[in-house]
C-alpha cells in the first residue's frame, strides 16, 4: 500500500506505505496533524509501526512528536538529536515490515542527519523517499543552518548524489516537496520521478566536478522566511502535543464583543478575507491573510509565536482550516474565531477602518503628476532587483514589522507586491502600527507591467 498526502501551501509531501499482508504500515515525514495517517490506516486495517522523519525539519511542523504520544515509534538520521525517544538509525541499515524492506541511506547535504529510504516490495516498484536532498529537477539546498556550516553541506551533498550512480534507473524517486518550497531551488511541477530520468534531465546531477556542483548549488539559493530557524528549534525539541493525532483542535466561537475586548487587550485578529473585502472594511487594527492555501505559510513571514490571535473568516470552516495551517507552522496560539463573522461584528458596532486601494493606472498617474507618494515594495530582495518601479523602497514583508522605523512618516505610503496579496497584508501591519494614509496598489507589479506593455 502506498499513499501520498499533499500540502499545497507548504508545498509538503509525506507519505504512508504498508504491508499488504500483515497490515503494518510506516510515515515518511509526517505532518502536525497526525490524524490523517492513523484514520488512513484504519480506513485500511493498518497498524502504524513507525514515523520516518528525514531530516529535522525548516519549513513546518512535524508530526513525530503527536504519532510518539499515540505510540508510535520515531526513527530519524544520525545526529538528529531529537529531545524526545526516537531511534536513530546509521548508513545501511534495515527495517522489515511484513514483506516491505526499508534500507535507510544517510544522504547529508541539505542537513547533517538527512537519510532516504529505499523501500523495496517483492513484485512492486522500488521507490526511494529522498525528504529534501533530492527533487525533482533539483537538489535540496544546503545554507539554513548558517553560513558556518554552508560550504561543507554543498559538498556533503555532492558526495550524497554520487551515491545515487549506485541505483537502478528505475528506481522511482518520492521527494518531500514540490514546486513552490524554499527548501530547494528550481523544484519540478511532477510529484514523482524515477533515478534514470534524474540522472538524464535533473541539472544538478550533471556536474562531474565538485567544485562546479558546490558552485551552482550555492550560486541559486531560494529566499529564506524567517519561521524556518525557529522550526528547526521546534522540531528538534518536538513540538507541544495538541492532541493531534486524535484530530483537529476545534476553534472555539468568540462573541464579537469580547473578541474586541481581547484585541483592545493586544490580542490580533486576523481577517482571512479577500484582500479587496478587507479594504472596503474590516476589523480596526486587524491584519489581512487572505483566505486559501498560503494562509499559514505568509503567517509564518509574518507572525511570532507568543502572539495570541482570533480569526475572522467568512465561516468557521474556513477558521478552522486557517488554524490548522497556522499550528503546522507553529503558531499555536489561536484563541478563536468571530461568531458570525465581519457581518455580525458590524451589527454589534465595533470599531471599523477602511483601506485605500490604487490601481496601477492611478500609480502612474500619480507618479507623472509628481504626487507626493512613497512607494514600499514589500516583495523578496531578489525579485526587486529583477525589475521594480523607480524609486521605490524594499522592506521585504518579513521584516516589515521589524523595521517599522524605516518606513517614512509625513506622506501618503503606497505598498506593493508581486499580484496584491502581501501588499494588503503589508498594508495592515502599517495601520496596526499607526501609519497613516496607506494605500494598497491593486494587482502589484504584474499589473503595472501589463500596462506599461500596452
Amino acid at each position: 500500500m502506498f499513499l501520498r498526502f499533499y500540502d499545497e501551501g507548504l508545498a509538503q509531501a509525506s507519505f504512508l506505505i504498508a504491508c499488504d499482508r500483515t497490515r503494518e504500515g510506516i510515515v515518511i515525514d509526517p505532518r502536525r496533524d497526525a490524524a490523517v495517517y492513523l484514520e488512513a490506516a484504519r480506513q485500511h486495517g493498518v497498524t502504524l509501526v513507525a514515523a520516518i522523519e528525514t531530516h529535522v525539519h525548516a519549513d513546518f511542523v512535524s508530526g513525530a512528536h503527536e504519532l510518539a504520544s499515540a505510540g508510535v515509534r520515531v526513527i530519524c538520521g544520525p545526529g538528529s538529536a531529537l529531545h524526545y525517544d526516537n531511534h536513530e538509525v546509521r548508513d545501511g541499515e534495515e527495517l522489515v515490515i511484513g514483506d516491505v524492506r526499508l534500507t535507510f541511506l544517510h544522504t547529508p547535504g541539505h542537513t547533517p542527519e538527512h537519510i532516504s529510504i529505499l523501500a523495496v516490495t517483492p513484485g512492486k516498484p522500488s521507490r526511494l523517499f529522498t525528504g529534501d536532498f533530492l527533487f525533482v529537477g533539483a537538489v535540496g539546498r544546503p545554507d539554513l543552518l548558517g553560513t558556518e556550516q554552508t560550504k561543507r553541506l554543498a559538498h556533503d551533498l555532492y558526495a550524497s548524489v554520487q551515491r545515487l550512480s549506485t541505483l537502478d534507473d528505475d528506481i522511482e524517486v518520492h521527494p518531500g516537496h514540490g514546486s513552490g518550497s524554499l527548501c530547494g531551488a528550481g523544484i519540478g511541477q511532477e510529484p514523482s520521478s524515477t533515478i534514470g530520468i534524474e540522472r538524464r534531465q535533473n541539472p544538478m546531477l550533471q556536474f562531474s566536478s565538485e567544485n562546479a556542483f558546490v558552485s551552482a548549488v550555492l550560486g541559486d539559493l531560494p529566499d529564506t522566511p524567517p519561521y524556518f530557524a525557529r522550526m528547526k528549534r521546534v522540531n528538534q525539541e518536538g513540538a507541544p502535543v495538541l492532541g493531534l493525532a486524535k484530530g483537529p483542535r476545534p476553534v472555539p466561537a468568540i462573541k464579537p464583543a469580547a473578541a474586541a475586548a481581547l484585541a483592545a487587550d493586544g490580542v490580533l485578529i486576523i481577517d482571512l478575507r479577500a484582500p479587496d473585502a478587507f479594504a472596503a472594511e474590516h476589523p480596526y487594527g486587524a491584519l489581512n491573510l487572505g483566505y486559501g492555501s498560503k494562509v499559514g505559510y505568509w503567517a509564518g513571514w509574518v507572525l511570532q509565536p507568543d502572539e495570541p490571535m482570533i480569526l475572522l473568516a467568512a465561516a468557521p470552516s474556513e477558521a478552522q482550516e486557517a488554524a490548522m495551517q497556522l499550528l503546522r507552522v507553529g503558531l499555536d496560539r489561536i484563541e478563536g474565531h468571530v461568531a458570525g463573522g465581519f457581518d455580525a461584528w458590524k451589527d454589534a458596532a465595533l470599531p471599523v477602518a477602511t483601506l485605500s486601494v490604487r490601481s496601477p493606472s492611478d500609480l502612474k498617474i500619480a507618479r507623472e503628476s509628481h504626487e507626493p507618494l512613497t512607494l514600499v515594495d514589500v516583495r523578496t530582495p531578489k525579485e526587486f532587483l529583477a525589475g521594480h518601479i523607480e524609486g521605490a523602497i524594499n522592506i521585504p514583508l518579513g521584516e516589515l514589522r521589524s523595521r517599522i522605523d524605516d518606513v517614512p512618516r509625513g506622506g501618503a505610503i503606497a505598498t506593493m507586491c508581486e499580484a496584491g496579496y502581501r501588499s494588503s497584508l503589508a498594508a495592515s501591519i502599517l495601520e496596526r502600527e499607526g501609519v497613516a494614509a496607506i494605500v494598497n496598489i491593486e494587482g502589484g507589479m504584474s499589473a503595472f507591467r501589463t500596462l506599461e506593455a500596452t
